[in-house]
């Protein structure tokens, strides 16, 4: 399959028969800055979301991103899109399913800590046995998956703390999302992570990588 990333979390992997599932289509994507529109977007044919932060889930947008495509999340993610008429199917923590060709898992792990600030409820996912999604969680035990998206910039995150949460899943290939708000150079994480086996492998926004194990 193939990984697309975009600004800040927000990745389209294409499976061999040509399906999209798209995770986390948050407002940095459709900043006019950006030099993308919400219509490059739509028609997916299922869409992940791990946690309510508008960087994840625009609300602004995110109705007439997915249309009437299947959007899934926690209940956090559900009641939200509920707000903005949109009908998200809730899916509870290790739970599988199958969508569009796709095999997923959602895995539960905690949002990295904001201080004075709430933090939402957050769930990764594990897309065919082979690649996680993070979203803002930062440390997982008992998973174990090969390739990963892992949040990298912001200051509650270190560099060395995320190569730390890419040993704990025993992952050989690490692309670092979550650095468009907070800039972090994914080369220094790179440098220290080569030691240890992993292959981090910083993508610019509208380039992607294939997987195959």
């Amino acid at each position: 399959m193939t990984i697309k990333k975009y600004h800040q979390s927000h990745l389209v992997i294409t499976n061999d028969s040509g399906k999209k599932l798209i995770i986390d289509p948050g407002y940095f994507t459709f900043d006019p800055s950006s030099g993308f529109k919400v219509e490059e977007f739509q028609g997916a044919d299922v869409y992940l979301i791990t946690h309510q932060h508008a960087d994840h889930l625009d609300p602004n947008t995110i109705k007439e991103v997915v249309g009437q495509a299947p959007v899934f999340g926690n209940f956090d993610v559900v009641s939200k899109l509920s707000e903005v008429g949109v009908a998200g199917r809730e899916i509870k923590n290790r739970e599988k399913f199958s969508a569009a060709g796709f095999e997923i898992e959602a895995v539960d792990l905690p949002h990295f800590k904001i201080p004075g600030k709430e933090i939402p409820p957050n769930t990764g996912f594990i897309i065919n046995g082979i690649f996680f999604h993070a979203g803002d969680g930062f440390y997982l035990e008992g998973v174990n998956v090969k390739n990963a998206a892992l949040p990298l910039g912001h200051p509650a995150l270190s560099t060395v703390g995320v190569l730390e949460f890419a040993r704990a899943l025993g992952a050989k290939l690490v692309i670092p999302i979550h650095i468009d708000a907070y800039p972090r150079d994914p080369n220094e994480l790179k440098k220290i992570a080569e030691p240890f086996g992993i292959d981090v492998r910083p993508l610019s926004n509208g380039e992607e990588l294939d997987i195959k194990s």
